[in-house]
């Protein structure tokens, strides 16, 4: 006999279980960056998602309301898991350089990881509205301004240059760091992720440390 793989309810019909809806909705998720950072937000289409995770139209607004809200999630938990880096470095407590450093070196990875969420965030929120593009845009000034405070810890500890308003060193690491997930080549040599972000940082270390 097959296993039964619902779930019942109270009310007589069955669900789908917990698991299988998250891995559903990560389908969905994982489908929708990848369609939109092809094509772009504009031009892409609630049906190309469906068509990519193979599934009808309409089950994909069991997951996401609009298209728009589709373009939130994936903007806002991108801000989510770059958010996290910035909390898993700062629990390591280290000197502001190291700290700084370490986390440019995750973020760079991150970004090498994830280049297309990358496009879409720097490329596509412009296309939210309202309080929703309020947001987002406040979540792009977070990231700088958290950079920022690291910058400014190092030069109050003597590891960073003084000479320099932090506001311009924190713009020239931004960067670095926006466009890191475009210095992956098609041709000649190929470098891992790990390779690339290391070389952004000791190519950070060496602009702007004083040691």
């Amino acid at each position: 006999m097959a296993r039964n793989t619902t779930t019942p309810t109270t009310n007589g019909h069955a669900r789908r279980p917990p698991t299988e809806r998250r891995n559903r909705d990560d389908a969905v998720m994982a489908a929708a960056v990848e369609v939109m950072s092809e094509r772009g937000y504009a031009a892409t289409s609630v049906q190309e998602v469906a068509d990519r995770v193979g599934v009808l139209k309409g089950s994909l607004y069991h997951y996401f309301s609009s298209k728009e809200d589709l373009l939130y999630r994936i903007v806002q938990e991108s801000h989510t898991q770059t958010v996290q880096i910035a909390e898993d470095v700062s629990a390591l407590g280290l000197g502001s350089l190291e700290e700084l450093l370490e986390y440019l070196r995750r973020e760079a990875v991150w970004f090498l990881n994830n280049r297309d969420r990358a496009n879409i965030f720097f490329t596509d929120r412009r296309h939210l509205t309202g309080e929703r593009l309020q947001e987002a845009n406040a979540w792009g000034r977070y990231f700088e301004r958290h950079l920022q405070d690291l910058v400014e810890a190092a030069q109050t500890d003597g590891h960073v240059r003084d000479d320099l308003d932090p506001r311009l060193v924190t713009r020239y690491i931004l960067g670095g760091i926006n466009n890191v997930r475009l210095w992956p080549s098609r041709s000649g040599k190929k470098f891992t992720n790990t390779e690339i972000a290391e070389a952004f940082v000791a190519l950070t270390r060496s602009a702007i440390a004083t040691d």
